[in-house]
């Protein structure tokens, strides 16, 4: 299969990958990294590919219109993830802070061109795997994608979900855990390829359960009240209100706002909270080089230790050992 894709008034694709369509086992992981700084562009690109598979995460802004174009030749599946943020409307510097939305695709090749605006900032996390290695990670027969798979053996373009779903935050560990791993060789393929089906498994896992239950649309007003409470949290994650005093500040019944947070934003509010702190508390170590205990004192934790434990719990790693 070959990806590729270019900025529409650049001479140079952004990439153009020739892939294998087989999926080699013990083939090794080629990574890119390519930065553009150039009126009206900001672009940093990350990938990864090997045989049957292609890894793109992109982080874009633009101060005008851009149109990119985008060319897939081969029968591919793709996962998609779109976030994005108004550049005037952040709180704090979080990754993936936005709503993000994701689907999977069967495309036998396609061609296409799409405009981003000004003013937001855009990130794209694509993963492109060859039909041997989709089938690779979840086996033809599997009850799991029938209808995907007769589309597939026709050639039809197809997708899981007819509408994009919401990114969960089950989704997002995934992705920073691809995106940020320091894995190096053989190690590195294959916590690669269990992430790949690990996030597969939650795609279609909310797609099965978006079958079973369907709930009504939130009116306008209630989400301009949920927004008001993500952004709450977002600003005083430190001294965070409770749930109570979160409901009676943004006019909405507890136990409405804690259904409702979660049916919109695919998350608790106990679990936002935490990604909050948690993503907060990385950014103190490794970009500030703040100590354990002020870490612990800015994102809310009275005590180092349970600072710590909520940490490892989160990122698998104890706060003392990510610098």
């Amino acid at each position: 299969m070959i990806v590729k894709s270019r900025i529409e008034g650049l001479q140079d694709w952004l990439f153009i990958e020739d892939i294998p369509d087989t999926c080699l086992p013990n083939s090794p992981l080629n990574e890119k990294k390519t930065v553009i700084e150039r009126h009206p562009i900001h672009m940093a690109n990350y990938q990864l590919s090997t045989g049957g598979l292609f890894i793109l995460y992109s982080e874009m802004s633009f101060k005008g219109p851009v149109r990119i174009h985008t060319e897939v030749q081969g029968e591919t599946v793709t996962s998609q993830f779109v976030f994005y943020r108004h550049q005037d409307n952040r709180k704090i510097k979080t990754s993936f802070h936005g709503r993000g939305r994701h689907n999977v695709r069967y495309i036998p090749s396609f061609v296409e061109d799409y405009e981003l605006q000004s003013g937001a900032e855009y990130d794209y996390f694509l993963v492109v795997l060859s039909k041997d290695f989709y089938f690779r990670l979840i086996a033809p027969e599997s009850v799991l994608h029938e209808d995907f798979v007769q589309k597939i053996n026709k050639g039809q373009y197809t997708s899981f979900a007819h509408d994009d779903m919401f990114v969960t935050h089950e989704m997002l560990k995934v992705i920073s855990e691809l995106k940020d791993n320091k894995r190096t060789g053989e190690l590195r393929r294959i916590h690669t390829e269990s992430k790949i089906s690990e996030l597969l498994v939650y795609q279609l896992e909310q797609l099965n359960d978006s079958f079973i239950e369907e709930r009504e649309p939130l009116a306008s007003d209630d989400v301009v009240k949920l927004l008001k409470a993500r952004a709450i949290l977002d600003e005083r994650y430190a001294q965070a209100p409770t749930q109570k005093t979160l409901a009676e500040e943004i006019g909405m019944s507890e136990s409405k706002l804690r259904q409702s947070f979660k049916d919109y934003f695919s998350i608790t509010i106990y679990d936002y909270l935490t990604r909050v702190r948690m993503e907060k508390a990385r950014s103190l170590l490794l970009d500030e080089g703040k100590s354990i205990a002020e870490v612990a004192n800015a994102t809310g934790y009275n005590h180092q230790q349970n600072f710590s434990a909520a940490f490892k719990k989160y990122f698998g790693i104890a706060p003392s050992d990510i610098r």
